[in-house]
């Protein structure tokens, strides 16, 4: 009788370990830290490690914004394999301390997104001449980094009756009848900030993104009752 009982814990804890086989993106120094004195092209190479044990796979590499190029050779690293990413920065019009992330996503499933962090010390690089005041100017890059989708799961007439200011109006109801005319139209790589009206309703839906595959689901707690309880009607297009 023992001896069966030894044998069935052998196979449950065999059973485990298996489950908790799994890729695992790993770097051995995720921050470059560098000094600059003149406005110039830098570069850096961050090496890149499957430390997990099943196949790793890199699906995009996204710079923080235009100014930083990267190379990959292989987006598919086997246990134990590693591979070299180069990046280059164009640093013209830096000054200052300047701040700038790459993000690698892949398979991990403890670490969907990778973050490399870039600081560069451009305090010794001369000031321009002070120009004529003009409106700002974002690189494509830098405004992904701040791209998200605002999602009201509320009904239509909840919606029209008033809304956050650039919230798009998709009811619980569809993620539960009609998830696969949708999934397609979600981006991947960007958060899905889901709101109702008490936090009920985009809990669920967040449940339902997340479990069809999106990483990037956010539940914003307690819904527009929160909001207007805390901010009133500030960015709410025809507030209550």
């Amino acid at each position: 009788m023992k001896r069966v009982l030894a044998l069935w814990l052998f196979a449950v804890a065999a059973l485990s370990l298996a489950g908790l086989a799994a890729p695992m993106i790993a770097v051995d120094n995720g921050v470059w830290d560098v000094a600059i004195q003149t406005e110039s092209s830098i570069a850096h190479t961050f090496t890149l490690s499957n430390a997990g044990d099943e196949l790793l796979i890199i699906s995009d590499v996204i710079p923080s914004c235009g100014c930083t190029t990267v190379t990959l050779e292989t987006y598919e690293l086997e246990p134990g394999q590693s591979v070299e990413l180069p990046i280059v920065i164009d640093t013209e019009g830096f000054h200052g301390l300047v701040l700038r992330v790459v993000d690698i996503l892949s398979n991990d499933p403890e670490n969907p997104i990778f973050t490399l962090t870039i600081n560069i010390d451009a305090t010794q690089v001369a000031e321009p001449e002070a120009a004529e005041p003009t409106y700002a100017r974002l690189e494509l890059g830098d405004f992904l980094r701040y791209f998200y989708v605002l999602i009201d799961v509320r009904t239509p007439e909840e919606h029209e009756a008033g809304h956050l200011i650039g919230s798009i109006n998709i009811p619980l109801s569809e993620f539960q009848e009609n998830l696969d005319a949708w999934t397609p139209l979600f981006p991947l790589d960007v958060p899905l900030i889901l709101y109702c009206k008490g936090g009920f309703r985009s809990a669920i839906a967040a449940q339902i993104l997340f479990e069809a595959g999106f990483p990037n689901v956010v539940d914003l707690l307690g819904g527009m009752d929160e909001w207007i309880a805390t901010y009133g009607d500030g960015y709410l297009f025809d507030p209550f």
